[in-house]
C-alpha cells in the first residue's frame, strides 16, 4: 500500500487546492484484481495518510468495508463492469452547477471537445444518495471518460489515478469556460 501512498496524496493535493473538494469531501480509489485501495470515509483528500486508504473487496464485504468511503458501491459497480483500474470522484464546482440545469454538458472548447465532447449527467431531477445509482453511473462509463451526478459531483476513470485525475481536471476546465462564455454573453 506504501507505494500508492504518494500517487493518493498527489492527485488528492490537486484535487484540494483546485477547489474541486471541500476538506471531506470526494474519494479515490484504484483496483488490483479482485480487491481495491479506496479512501476512507471522511478522509481530507489534501492530507491523505496511509491510514486514510482502505483495503477491501470488488465484490465482497470484509471487515474494512465499514471504514470505506459512503461511494464504495459505486466503485465497486465501475470495477465490476470494465477493466479500468481508478476512480476520481470529487466536486468540482462549475461541472456541479451545470448540472442542475442540463441534461448533458456540452464542452465548447478544443480539449473538451476532443477529449469528453458530452458528459452525461446521472439521475437528473432526482435527489442525490450517497452510493446511489452505482450502476447507471457504472454504465454510462463504459463509454464515456467522465459523468456529472445531477447536484452532486464527478466521476472519472482511468489506468490511473492521474489519469482520471487529468479527465477531472479537464470537465472542470471545460465547464468554467463554458460558465465564463455564457456570462460574457449575458453581459454585452
Amino acid at each position: 500500500m506504501s507505494d500508492l501512498l504518494p500517487h493518493f496524496q498527489s492527485v488528492g493535493s490537486d484535487l484540494y487546492s483546485r477547489g474541486m473538494v471541500s476538506v471531506h469531501g470526494g474519494n479515490l480509489s484504484v483496483r488490483d484484481d479482485n480487491s481495491l485501495v479506496i479512501t476512507r470515509s471522511g478522509s481530507r483528500l489534501g492530507f491523505l495518510s496511509e491510514s486514510d486508504l482502505i483495503t477491501t473487496g470488488v465484490e465482497k464485504d470484509d471487515e474494512n468495508t465499514r471504514l470505506a468511503s459512503s461511494e464504495l458501491q459505486v466503485h465497486r459497480a465501475i470495477y465490476r463492469q470494465s477493466l479500468f483500474k481508478a476512480i476520481v470522484h470529487c466536486h468540482p464546482v462549475h461541472a456541479t452547477a451545470l448540472s442542475f440545469l442540463r441534461h448533458i454538458i456540452h464542452p465548447e472548447d478544443e480539449g473538451g471537445k476532443i477529449f469528453i465532447p458530452d458528459v452525461p449527467i446521472i439521475g437528473f431531477g432526482k435527489e442525490p444518495q450517497p452510493g446511489g445509482a452505482a450502476e447507471e453511473i457504472a454504465e454510462a462509463l463504459k463509454t464515456h471518460a467522465v459523468v456529472v451526478v445531477h447536484r452532486h459531483g464527478s466521476f472519472a476513470r482511468g489506468m490511473t489515478l492521474e489519469e482520471a485525475y487529468v479527465i477531472t481536471e479537464l470537465l472542470e476546465i471545460s465547464c468554467r469556460t463554458l460558465c465564463l462564455v455564457k456570462n460574457l454573453k449575458t453581459g454585452l
